[in-house]
């Protein structure tokens, strides 16, 4: 079976601090999942899970307020039934699991969706080499974008309500979505789309979405730029194909909302399952690493021999990524994001 973009999944590492001063990096963690969403108006944030079991599950979600401010919720889920939130979001940072381990997927979603109650035209399974998609109702895929929530909205069919599943990517009407469907939509099918965080239950149970450096600072003018590190990883979830010739892209970063170039980069891991520290997230990696990626995105690394994402998503074939953001000193407060991609070559 082929590699589909859904299984080329990026999660975290072991240390992932929000503050200076403490250890940065690790093994791959498999619970933490690395992606950037944001409320596309400031808005409050609902809470809900794929199964009606969830009753004892919390879910926690940081982000910023529309002033900048850091702010934070914590809501007890009630299965499938959303809970609404009263904290006002401009931008989500990261999200929290606690309490009783979830039995379904379970997200925090923008209360007022980005797309309500439309019909799909068709879904389908994995299928050689196309992952899982739903064909959304016609000119739906111009209002949607990687990263986005779906969830199902009506039992047609049987079986199809309540489930969540995040967007992987869009072609016209047709988007792919993170993994096979429990039951597969039909064209009676309803959905609604949302800003937000999934925490999917396979193929690893994520218990933390993370908003790579989402706490960091420049200094005030007249000071040093400072220079950032943190770890995350690209898994091949596949559990029978390797991706071969393979090659890590920076597709797009937030380097044109500061000063100069280059403002954030990225080396790979030399080899596979790297668990290497740094001492702090100011501190670059000393060794095992390649050189780092400069100029403007999209900026391409091949993974080093044998150049290939091993199958299966185990601890032992993650290949590292260090990501370094520069921020020049007195710059004004951005909002940004990274988008990477892994691509190779399948059967």
């Amino acid at each position: 079976m082929s590699v589909t973009n859904n299984q080329l999944v990026f999660y975290g590492s072991a240390n992932m601090p929000t503050t200076d001063g403490v250890t940065t990096g690790g093994a791959v963690d498999f619970s933490k999942r690395v992606m950037f969403t944001d409320v596309a108006s400031a808005g409050t944030v609902d809470y809900v899970s794929s199964s009606a079991s969830d009753t004892a599950t919390t879910l926690e979600v940081f982000g910023r307020d529309a002033s900048g401010v850091l702010v934070n919720e914590t809501k007890t889920l009630t299965g499938t039934t959303p809970v609404t939130g009263s904290q006002s979001f401009e931008r989500l940072l990261e999200a929290l699991a606690g309490g009783t381990t979830a039995v379904g997927d379970i997200a925090a979603i923008s209360h007022t969706a980005v797309i309500s109650a439309h019909t799909a035209q068709a879904a389908a399974n994995t299928s050689g080499n196309v992952g899982p998609t739903i064909t959304l109702q016609s000119g739906d895929g111009t209002s949607c974008a990687i990263g986005q929530v779906i969830r199902i909205t009506n039992n047609t069919p049987t079986g199809a309500n309540n489930q969540l599943r995040y967007i992987v990517a869009i072609s016209g009407d047709v988007v792919t979505v993170n993994r096979d469907w429990g039951t597969v939509p039909s064209s009676s099918t309803t959905y609604s789309v949302y800003n937000g965080f999934l925490l999917e239950v396979s193929p690893n149970q994520v218990t933390e979405i993370i908003r790579v450096f989402d706490n960091v600072a420049a200094d005030v003018g007249g000071g040093l730029n400072r220079t950032f590190y943190a770890k995350i990883f690209a898994v091949n979830t596949n559990g029978s194909t390797a991706l071969t010739a393979a090659s890590i892209i920076k597709q797009l970063d937030p380097s044109g909302l500061y000063s100069g170039s280059g403002a954030l980069d990225f080396a790979l891991c030399s080899a596979l399952n790297d668990t290497a520290t740094t001492a702090n997230r100011q501190t670059c990696p000393g060794s095992g690493i390649t050189s780092y990626s400069s100029g403007a995105a999209p900026q391409t690394i091949a993974v080093p021999s044998p150049q290939n994402l091993p199958a299966g998503g185990l601890a032992a074939e993650a290949q590292g990524i260090w990501l370094k953001l520069t921020l020049p000193a007195g710059i004004a407060a951005a909002k940004g994001s990274v988008t990477m991609r892994a691509t190779g070559t399948t059967t």
